[in-house]
């Protein structure tokens, strides 16, 4: 007989006909060794609580529908074991709600329309090259390993909308893309079949690119172990490349890195001014004010440092291999 383990599921319940708020409902079931979350919520729905609503098609960690928080933690239903989840976290309670920064539709479905009208604007298809892709299907496009490898992972991609759900900027800033977004956009401005390639960071910079903390929650809590914040790093050189510098964000990364390239060190003192000009000063003033008085103000000038040519040696290396 399999081994069981009676475990509380802490389902987070809302139908919009009755409640004005959603509320938490506990299950008590007997889990055997292996149950995934999904099939927990399938075994409520069959055999407690037919009402229950969620998502799950595939029930292989393909099509992405039944994203939902664990404890927290967005996650597939279908693929997270609730033994291991209770190990994890040291209880026999288990918290399930839907994911964040979606209207919630009933239950644990939310409305996910926002986010695909997201992607759609940012043009998340290739475009063929005439230069580059054959008039008939005579011949072959031709995409070689170490072009695949560029932007290989971000095709694993499956829409699941975890790393959506967590983002602060998709939180607090209304026209920003989102990661999984921008990862569609560079996984095309990498890919030598598309007709826009690098342009394609124009789209990105029009949808908030530099509005990204880069506190890396979407690379943390993505299923298939992809990161959408090196795709906003990427894009943002991209962008930089393309001339488009007029924000704070680019002018923050061109000062830093000509400071770090023309001496080896970062010259902390001038970035404000440099990345937002007069204005910067003036927002930084009482910060610069609190460290003078302190003793810890950087000085506005930075002594290269001895082997200053050895180190531009190195960027240069370093720039050709990228």
């Amino acid at each position: 007989m399999a081994e069981a383990k009676k475990v509380i599921l802490r389902i987070s319940r809302f139908n919009p006909e009755f409640d004005e708020k959603p509320h938490f409902q506990d299950f008590e079931i007997e889990i055997p060794k292996g149950m995934t979350v999904l099939e927990a919520l399938y075994f409520i729905k069959e055999n407690i609580d037919p009402t229950l609503t969620f998502r799950g098609f595939c029930r292989s960690a393909i099509c992405g529908s039944c994203s939902v928080k664990v404890n927290g933690h967005p996650k597939l239903a279908c693929k997270t074991q609730i033994w291991q989840e209770i190990e994890r976290f040291g209880t026999n309670i288990l918290k399930i709600e839907p994911l964040g920064n979606m209207k919630v539709i009933r239950d644990l479905a939310v409305d996910f329309s926002e986010a695909e009208e997201k992607l759609k604007k940012v043009k998340p298809y290739l475009i063929p090259d005439p230069e580059v892709i054959p008039d008939t299907n005579d011949e072959e496009s031709i995409v070689y390993p170490e072009e695949m490898e560029k932007f290989d992972k971000f095709t694993d991609c499956i829409l699941c909308g975890t790393c959506y759900s967590m983002c602060p900027a998709v939180m607090f800033i209304d026209d920003y893309a989102g990661p999984f977004q921008f990862g569609r956009i560079f996984r095309f401005a990498e890919d030598p079949r598309d007709g826009l390639k690098k342009e394609r960071s124009k789209i990105a910079y029009a949808f908030e690119l530099w509005k990204c903390i880069r506190c890396e929650r979407c690379a943390d809590i993505c299923p298939k172990h992809i990161h959408p914040v090196e795709a906003v790093t990427h894009l943002r050189a991209m962008s930089i490349e393309k001339g488009l510098t007029l924000n704070p964000g680019a002018r923050h990364a061109i000062a830093f890195y000509k400071s770090v390239t023309s001496t080896g060190m970062l010259n902390e003192a001038i970035l404000p001014i440099m990345s937002k000009g007069i204005k910067g000063v003036l927002e930084n003033m009482p910060v610069a004010l609190s460290f003078l008085l302190k003793g810890k103000m950087p000085p506005p000038i930075v002594k290269p440092i001895e082997d200053i040519e050895g180190f531009k040696k190195v960027v240069s290396l370093s720039a050709e291999v990228e």
